[in-house]
């Protein structure tokens, strides 16, 4: 490695947004993880409430 002091800085810059753009990968992977499990806790909300009407309204007319 270069002991110029222009080219560690370049690579150190280069490294670190390196690392930035991996991390912010990494963020807007599990953000879109949190996401999908937020719709499947709703569509298994709105399925669970559905059927205890359907099971209310069994039970009321039967």
């Amino acid at each position: 490695m270069s002991d110029d002091p222009e080219i560690q800085r370049a690579v150190r810059r280069t490294v670190g947004i390196a690392a930035l753009r991996r991390i912010r990968r990494m963020v807007d992977a599990d953000n879109a993880l949190e996401a999908g499990k937020q719709r499947w806790t709703r569509r298994l909300s709105i399925f669970f409430i559905l059927a205890a009407v359907l099971v209310l309204a069994w039970i009321v007319i039967r």
